[in-house]
């Protein structure tokens, strides 16, 4: 996949395209189904087709405090788009600036070189231009004065008939319901970060962990000891992941919460330094302070268990 991070970096004189269009956060079955619908189209019309996305969320900018948890950064959602089949992907970046570009600019903007759009494919809640003024029906009225085609597919819903959205997925993983997200995304939850050195107590335990480093604005959900995978560069393991503040060696005195996982099948090599993404199959207990080193290892061989057999699964 070609990957354009400004309009400048688009080719000009390049060839005609169905554009698929929104902030696809967690890039979620409703979102898959808005960027596989722009590649049928292209296919139909024998013309390329392109995701563009805007980086980073427009609230972020427009609206600071209100900044919800991030559910897939910038490097993550563009390999999942990249995964969908679609050869381009274009990250706009939004700005201040950017936001004041009025609806009808933008529209042009979409059919005008370098973009060169012939057809537009976007969700239902898509808002664009100055205020969030355009919406869809505004960009279907334009696209019949320019010969532009767009597309609004439904909303997608789960087997619940409840809709589809990023910030539904960001309130069940608020509350811990990671497995209840994997039917929304099509995967597991996930976060990214780089290992870095912890206590150094797992090792001395015989089950050393990665300490993973996130982006402090990722979607985590809260404390407590979950099953999952990590997947690195050269492979993945089952994984018994905790969030927490390890109250039985620290009290709860800690102030900050910390990521670590225990990869099942590790070779044992040095993981400092490496980026690492954690996927999140299920919560399984609540973090609790134990009486004893050996209360603890008896639980611990208990949940390594259940890892085991949720991640086969």
């Amino acid at each position: 996949m070609r990957r354009y991070h400004s309009l400048g970096d688009l080719p000009l004189g390049g060839p005609r395209r169905v554009l698929a269009i929104g902030t696809f956060d967690g890039v979620h079955v409703g979102h898959q189904a808005v960027i596989r619908r722009a590649i049928a189209l292209a296919q139909e019309r024998g013309l390329g087709a392109m995701a563009l996305t805007f980086e980073p969320q427009p609230i972020a900018v427009l609206r600071p405090e209100l900044k919800p948890a991030v559910l897939t950064h910038i490097g993550l959602k563009s390999q999942l788009i990249e995964s969908l089949g679609i050869p381009e992907l274009l990250v706009l970046p939004f700005t201040r600036a950017f936001s004041r570009i009025r609806a009808e600019r933008f529209a042009e903007m979409l059919v005008a070189p370098p973009v060169g759009a012939d057809a537009v494919v976007v969700g239902e809640n898509f808002r664009f231009g100055n205020g969030g003024t355009g919406t869809v029906e505004m960009l279907a009225q334009f696209g019949r004065s320019r010969a532009l085609h767009v597309e609004c597919p439904p909303m997608i819903t789960s087997a619940d008939g409840k809709p589809i959205s990023s910030t539904r997925i960001r309130r069940l993983i608020a509350t811990d319901q990671v497995a209840a997200v994997i039917p929304l995304l099509g995967r597991m939850h996930s976060v990214e970060g780089v290992a870095v050195s912890g206590d150094g107590r797992g090792r001395g335990m015989g089950l050393p962990t990665a300490n993973l480093e996130v982006p402090a604005d990722s979607a985590m959900p809260s404390r407590g000891v979950y099953a999952g995978r990590a997947v690195l560069a050269h492979g993945r393991s089952a994984a018994a992941i905790n969030i927490g503040l390890a109250p039985t060696f620290t009290g709860g005195e800690r102030d900050t919460l910390r990521l670590e996982a225990f990869l099942l099948d590790h070779d044992g090599s040095d993981l400092y330094g490496q980026t690492m993404r954690i996927d999140f199959i299920e919560r399984l207990r609540d973090e609790r302070r134990f009486d004893s080193t050996e209360a603890l290892m008896a639980q611990v061989t208990e949940d390594i268990a259940r890892v085991r057999e949720l991640a086969a699964g």
